[in-house]
């Protein structure tokens, strides 16, 4: 004879409290693996156990006369839950209730809870009340075959044409029925399209909606495949991590350095990689110019000038007071502009491009400065955009990324402030290197403390090629001695040197050698327009 709940549940709770924990890990991993299967097994049945009795609760309106409170408020409050994640289960108890046969074997564990609930739900759509009772008994049992024998709860949600073909062929809709139903399914789905955005006052941005069925389906593949790619770019930087630590490329503390770094890549939950591969695909599409700017600011004209050609048109502008468009300069302007070119003229030194700069903004002129070969080598304060020119420099200088153990090419890696724009640092050749877009997020300088102990970017003064100074406290992280082969080499290379200089008390001198925020790419391999790039905050 069976036992009243009461009882039953005392039971479970001292078998609870009588497991002993204290031999689990000298397990073998076989029994290991079983003890976690029962355990789920077992979690399983009290999910549908609890499901029973929050449908009892539901129906009977129980919370309501006794706390005078519904059902799925009292559930958030008792058990700090959502409304929503206490709806959800209020309405899955209603599911997997919802047919005797589906209830009765979620309760012996013979259907996961989540499968009984696919499976109410389908019972729901049918045409019931046209189906007599050997009909709707067929249909369960068909759903419940379904789960026993491997259907997932996606296919079974799926499956209530194939059940009621197979259990009442009468009333099963037929083909025309059935692409008038999917017609009006999605031109219900195309008026129900929705995108929100909501601060949650904790520094994210909470975003929700639906798709039609086919959009929906389409994003999540393509954010699949990214978040595949992903892993699959970790896999390969790993090996090649290892692979010029071996060969010696890469010092034993370079090498913990950019391991420390990839780990943060590979740590990343399903959904936080799928939060990455959208901001990518957006990151994308705007480096690609492919977002048009609207209601920010006013469009302008870039005019690119050699610096005699540009000196020459402040000269006239000083000289007439008109800008080159033919509207009069502004007596402070015209000052400036004055001041400017008379302190140049008097000394004989040549006007620097930020001083004509400086004074020509005012005018209307941005100044792109050039080289020797034409290329544009300095853009100035008033855009953050890296020009062809200066990307082809960059390409020919870096490669690609910068970061030590990083392969990835130059066409797919960011132009990178290393004077981070908000701190005042030009979109020029000296000011920039090209790092991949997770690497650019790892060398985030921490924009109210300067000094922060964090990866940096220097220069060095012989060659002027720029190297990655990894923090001090991952280099006290590093083994003692791990590296003194290293250290000690006759030949070491200038990044062996580099890390010396990450050691506390070694000076370094390069705080003002910051860098710019960007967000990270998981994989790192799409390639860039031609065109200019946007640089990232």
């Amino acid at each position: 004879m069976g036992r009243d709940f009461w009882e039953a549940s005392g039971v479970i709770e001292q078998a609870l409290d009588a497991i002993d924990h204290t031999g689990d890990t000298r397990m073998p991993d076989t029994r290991k693996i079983a003890a976690m299967t029962k355990a789920r097994a077992l979690a399983d049945r009290m999910v549908a156990l609890a499901a029973v009795y929050t449908d009892l609760v539901a129906r009977s309106g129980a919370t309501e006369k006794t706390a005078g409170t519904p059902l799925s408020d009292y559930l958030a409050l008792t058990e700090g839950r959502t409304s929503s994640e206490a709806n959800g289960l209020v309405h899955q108890a209603g599911r997997i209730t919802a047919d005797p046969q589906v209830r009765d074997a979620a309760l012996a564990g013979t259907v996961s809870p989540g499968k009984a609930a696919a499976a109410g739900a389908v019972l729901r759509e049918l045409p019931r009340h046209e189906m007599s009772e050997a009909q709707r008994q067929a249909a369960a049992g068909a759903l419940l075959e379904q789960a026993v024998g491997g259907a997932t709860t996606r296919q079974i949600s799926r499956s209530a044409d194939r059940v009621l073909e197979q259990v009442a062929p009468e009333l099963a809709p037929t083909a025309d029925g059935r692409a008038a139903e999917a017609e009006r399914r999605r031109q219900r789905a195309l008026r129900e399209r929705e995108l929100n955005f909501a601060e949650d006052g904790r520094g994210s941005v909470r975003f929700w909606g639906r798709l039609p069925q086919t959009e929906g389906d389409l994003l999540r593949k393509v954010i699949g495949a990214c978040v595949e790619r992903g892993r699959g770019d970790e896999r390969r930087e790993l090996e090649a991590l290892k692979a010029q630590k071996v060969t010696g490329e890469l010092t034993t503390g370079q090498y913990f350095a950019a391991r420390t770094a990839l780990q943060e890549r590979e740590h990343r939950t399903t959904a936080q990689r799928q939060a990455d591969a959208l901001t990518d695909m957006v990151t994308t599409l705007q480096d690609a110019g492919q977002i048009l700017a609207a209601g920010g600011e006013t469009p302008r004209v870039v005019v690119t000038l050699d610096y005699m050609q540009l000196l020459q048109l402040a000269v006239d502008a000083a000289a007439t007071g008109f800008r080159p468009d033919g509207s009069r300069l502004d007596e402070v302007s015209a000052a400036r502009l004055q001041a400017v070119l008379t302190g140049t003229s008097e000394t004989g030194v040549d006007v620097s491009a930020s001083q004509v700069r400086i004074a020509c903004c005012d005018a209307g002129i941005l100044p792109a400065v050039l080289g020797e070969a034409s290329e544009i080598l300095d853009v100035g304060r008033e855009h953050r955009l890296v020009t062809p020119q200066i990307r082809k420099t960059l390409a020919l200088r870096d490669s690609g990324c910068i970061f030590p153990g990083c392969r990835v090419p130059a066409q797919a890696c960011q132009a990178h402030h290393v004077t981070p724009w908000w701190a005042g640092g030009p979109t020029s050749l000296e000011n920039l290197v090209l790092v991949c877009r997770h690497h650019h997020g790892v060398i985030e300088p921490h924009r109210y403390d300067p000094a922060a102990d964090q990866w940096r970017i220097t220069f060095d003064p012989d060659t002027g090629r720029p190297r990655a100074i990894p923090p001090a406290r991952i280099r006290r992280d590093v083994p003692p001695g791990s590296d003194a082969g290293a250290r000690s080499a006759p030949g070491r290379d200038k990044r062996a040197e580099a890390l010396e200089e990450a050691e506390p008390g070694s000076g370094g001198g390069h705080g003002q050698n910051q860098q710019e925020n960007s967000a990270h790419d998981p994989g790192g391999r799409e390639d860039r327009p031609g065109g200019q790039e946007s640089l990232i905050a």
